[in-house]
């Protein structure tokens, strides 16, 4: 930093970046807490709700849509698995790949889970106009074409 204006513009940077990490991590929290009934965590919604969305049906499609570890993403999947949210099938043209699928029991209980995550969501933009939510839609999504 050569002057006192870029040092003050990289600190304002930061203070952003650490309330934005922040934000985040009140949400998850929050989510965990609303999600407990459930015996769910909020990263086994999020596997849930992508599988719900339609938006990925394999592991790795999964793990790139929530940015998780193959190695993490194995061991949610296992639990879910457990819990009997989810199942696995083979893919009918190649047996090397792994669908999965929400089971009975998640598509019944999923609407539930829904609603509470939809709670959390609601508390925490609820009070914003839609114009605000279009802004902040739109400075994430530069701030993330950057990263």
């Amino acid at each position: 930093m050569s002057t006192k204006s870029d040092q003050a513009s990289f600190e304002h940077r930061r203070y952003v970046a650490r309330l934005v990490h922040q934000a985040q991590s009140a949400m998850v929290a929050s989510l965990d807490k609303a999600l407990a009934p459930f015996d769910l965590s909020a990263a086994q919604y999020a596997i849930l709700s992508t599988l719900a969305s339609g938006r990925a049906d394999t592991a790795a499609q999964i793990c790139k849509e929530i940015s998780y570890s193959p190695g993490a993403m194995t061991r949610m999947l296992n639990r879910l698995e457990d819990k009997g949210l989810i199942v696995r099938t083979e893919f009918p043209d190649n047996r090397r790949m792994t669908k999965l699928e929400l089971s009975e029991k998640g598509r019944s209980a999923f609407p539930a889970m829904l609603a509470s995550s939809g709670r959390v969501i609601d508390g925490y933009f609820g009070a914003f106009e839609p114009a605000e939510l279009r802004q902040l839609e739109v400075l994430l999504n530069k701030m993330m074409r950057r990263a």
